[in-house]
């Protein structure tokens, strides 16, 4: 069977074969048959992507280009994007088994829109020059300014779990601020990297700017190490992001880091058991728990226990596992079978620490073909490896705290991460004033009680406030605390990640 999905590697505006003639076959996670093919990159291959995009920034146009130049070509990258929305549709699907409003909504086409705000940012927000007031003395005039430029080549290292929306995350501020790139997406989930190629390509960006090559640890080490290369921006785990960090260190590189998290949903003594009833599965379900800000600890006060276990029973009745493509499907596939096998060991360990488990802990029966695992709930203590190590999979850590606000403060802080994470109470301002004390990047604080207004005039604009935000990454900033990361992306200050800070003074 010919793969559907076949691409070449992507180095100095040309498209090729790698140096060693080897590919990477791409699974569908849902089936686990061969969807694609691209090839296997070397160091060789690597070390001349990096050599094109040093050369694209010391010698090409691109970083003096003005920040309206270079909004105007990722807008057109964007509209080839935009047209291609029907294929990265379907090999979204292929690729990650996403299924529900997650497909389009951050894994494909919602995702584009970060190419246009961040060419917003550039063009009309930035503060490129900041200039101080002019000087006369002895000496004639003088003067100061601190100006902003690109921090140079960039080496981009995703992860597979949001492949096109971490693609898109670190190419296009990137891109914004006048830097070049080197894109190295994972080798389980390379395809949709090629597609962003193919519209720069056809939107006109310089030769060497954007450079895509897939391959394993010994790329990114090179990536990593190389002294060409100015910053990395990485997502994935916590142990990759201290390797690249002592990688980098002998050059001392520019780092973005956004590493793992094991979040917790903080539920509040005040509300109902009505709603403890409809907490089930969080949201676990979602990407089969394939996420590193999904809230994976729910903190539940012990007389809300009874309630939350009766709902959860009901909850499991509802959940089908399966196609991504069917629209019933609520529950998809893990990556790969060494996903899977991961999240078995941790539920196993969780058996073995004395956790209670409430449902779910194995493969579906009903599912030879796929890396499928069933939605899981354990109630455990903090101090269990389900409650401290990021899982990656569809396995929820309930656990049981005496209702006051210091305890509830206390655990969710008690983790090595500190990602993200929500507070729940029957007010916005008790939950808020909870969730200021919990040590991470994003925080939610929901009130129960609260009457909603209605959008009124305008979808809740106010006059002259222009468009609402449309997808993901365009606003706010996302990045964790401890060793959940350095650095922030989405919005202004990501696109201030990819610069450099330099004051000038004449006289």
């Amino acid at each position: 069977m010919t793969a559907r999905w076949t691409f070449q590697q992507f180095i100095d505006g040309q498209w090729g074969d790698g140096e060693a003639g080897t590919t990477i076959e791409v699974l569908n996670p849902a089936d686990e048959s061969v969807i694609g093919q691209v090839p296997e990159a070397s160091v060789k291959d690597t070390v001349r992507a990096i050599e094109a995009a040093r050369r694209a920034f010391d010698e090409g146009p691109w970083p003096y280009m003005k920040p309206a130049e270079r909004s105007a070509i990722l807008i057109r990258m964007a509209e080839a994007l935009e047209a291609r929305s029907g294929d990265l549709r379907e090999l979204v699907i292929d690729q990650t088994g996403a299924v529900g409003f997650i497909t389009d909504a951050i894994q494909g086409a919602g995702s584009i829109g970060m190419f246009r705000s961040n060419a917003a940012v550039a063009e009309h927000v930035l503060h490129w020059v900041e200039a101080g007031a002019p000087t006369g003395g002895a000496t004639g005039m003088s003067g100061s300014a601190v100006v902003r430029e690109p921090v140079g080549v960039v080496g981009a290292i995703t992860p597979f779990n949001f492949p096109f929306m971490l693609n898109v995350v670190k190419v296009a501020p990137a891109l914004a601020a006048g830097c070049s790139i080197v894109l190295k997406p994972h080798p389980w989930t390379p395809l949709d990297a090629f597609l962003i190629a193919q519209a720069a390509e056809e939107a006109g960006l310089p030769q060497g700017v954007l450079n895509v090559i897939v391959g394993g640890a010994d790329v990114g080490n090179e990536m990593s190490g190389n002294p060409m290369v100015d910053m990395i921006a990485f997502t994935g785990s916590t142990a990759t992001g201290k390797a690249i960090m002592a990688n980098g260190a002998d050059t001392m590189k520019r780092l973005q880091l956004e590493l793992g998290g094991k979040s917790a949903q903080v539920v509040l003594d005040d509300v109902s058991e009505d709603y403890a009833r409809s907490i089930g599965f969080g949201a676990v379900l979602t990407h089969c728990g394939q996420g590193c800000v999904i809230q994976t600890r729910l903190l539940l006060p012990e007389h809300l226990l009874d309630a939350y276990k009766d709902g959860v029973a009901a909850a499991a009745a509802a959940v089908t596992i399966g196609n991504p493509r069917d629209r019933a499907t609520t529950l998809g596939p893990l990556i790969r079978e060494q996903q899977r096998a991961r999240v078995e060991g941790l539920v196993a360990s969780a058996h073995e620490q004395g956790a209670e488990l409430l449902t779910g802990g194995k493969r579906p029966a009903h599912l030879a073909k796929g890396y499928y695992f069933e939605p899981t709930v354990f109630v455990g203590t903090n101090d269990m490896r389900i409650a401290q190590e990021e899982i990656f999979g569809p396995v929820l850590t309930v656990i049981p705290y005496s209702g006051s606000d210091e305890d509830a403060v206390r655990i969710a802080n008690d983790s090595v991460y500190g990602l993200g994470g929500g507070v729940v109470a029957q007010h916005t301002g008790r939950a808020f004033n909870v969730a200021r004390r919990i040590r991470a990047g994003s925080m939610s604080a929901v009130g129960l009680a609260n009457t909603p207004g209605g959008a009124g005039p305008g979808g809740g604009q106010g006059p002259g406030w222009g468009q609402s935000m449309r997808g993901i990454g365009q606003s706010g900033a996302f990045g964790g605390f401890k060793q959940s990361g350095v650095g922030r992306e989405w919005g202004t200050v990501g696109v201030e990640e990819f610069t450099e800070i330099k004051s000038i003074s004449w006289m």
